[in-house]
């Protein structure tokens, strides 16, 4: 029931391309999200890292063992890898999604951004757009309102934000655009419980990157130990973890079997002791940080509600 409210807001969202409005009954369960008559698995395949051939294969593989959900970015450069799946397989049947980054987010660089992503993946729209991280020096409403111009134009089906707290979405929710989704770092060793707190009160869905800890969660004792009494791996039980609150996980993976292994946790379902131990851990570890050596920007995790954006 927790799911079936959190997804609400997508499952009733408008048609574009070849989706039509929602005029059907539709069905959530745990593990499937029904978005205007297609039946998507709630476990979508990160592409971070993924480029050339090794992405399409990747990406193809994980078609073939039933994901439906497709992360990118501009950043990842890997657009037209992917459209080589889109093209063989169909574009209607996959749930697509991008993000833009921070120095394209005024009006007219978020357009040419959008532009120039849907040119590459050989698609007319994206299932839903975000900000990749917030960027202060350029007013919220300013964005999401170019944002909403884009969805009304059926170039964007819903909108998100990426690596954000609960003052930068308390913030973005005053401009009256309508968010649907909310991507953050969510993962055995770390989460945001204020924010996911936020988004559950207001209906925003949330994904998780980085869902397996970057690959430090294959051989935590904890989630071994969880994972032996079900025939699991630890990150399936990382994966399992994450759809029980209620958020889309989104694994990354080039090796098939990790990709195949990702999605296959339908079969076994923690209970709330378990739940709640890896629960406890969470709350005495931290967030990855990004600094401008990094990434040419710092993360801006630290502003307040007032300070979020001008």
């Amino acid at each position: 029931m927790m799911i079936f409210f959190a997804l609400l807001p997508l499952l009733i969202g408008e048609g574009v391309g070849d989706y039509c409005p929602i005029r059907d009954p539709f069905e959530v369960d745990e593990h499937i999200c029904r978005i205007n008559r297609e039946s998507l698995p709630l476990i979508g395949i990160g592409t971070f890292c993924l480029k050339g051939h090794t992405c399409t294969e990747a990406v193809e593989y994980a078609v073939k063992v039933g994901y439906r959900i497709i992360d990118t970015a501009t950043v990842f450069d890997n657009f037209t890898a992917i459209a080589e799946v889109l093209q063989r397989r169909g574009r209607r049947y996959f749930y697509i999604e991008s993000k833009v980054w921070p120095n394209h987010q005024s009006a007219r660089e978020l357009r040419k951004d959008l532009e120039f992503t849907l040119e590459r993946l050989g698609t007319s729209y994206l299932d839903a757009y975000f900000l990749h991280w917030p960027n202060c020096q350029i007013p919220i409403e300013e964005t999401l309102l170019a944002m909403e111009e884009l969805r009304f134009l059926r170039k964007i089906r819903h909108i998100g934000l990426c690596n954000v707290t609960s003052s930068h979405l308390r913030r973005a929710c005053e401009v009256g655009v309508r968010i649907t989704w909310v991507q953050v770092e969510m993962h055995p060793f770390f989460c945001d419980w204020e924010l996911l707190e936020f988004c559950r009160e207001r209906s925003i869905t949330v994904q998780a990157w980085a869902p397996l800890g970057r690959g430090r969660l294959s051989r935590d004792p904890m989630l071994t130990r969880i994972g032996a009494k079900y025939k699991k791996t630890a990150a399936q039980v990382a994966i399992r973890w994450i759809i029980q609150h209620g958020c889309v996980p989104l694994p990354c993976s080039r090796n098939k079997r990790h990709i195949r292994e990702n999605i296959d946790v339908a079969d076994f379902v923690l209970t709330s002791e378990e739940m709640n131990e890896i629960d406890r851990r969470t709350r005495s570890r931290h967030r990855e940080r990004l600094c401008d050596t990094v990434a040419g920007f710092c993360d801006e995790f630290d502003f307040s509600w007032e300070d979020c954006w001008p």
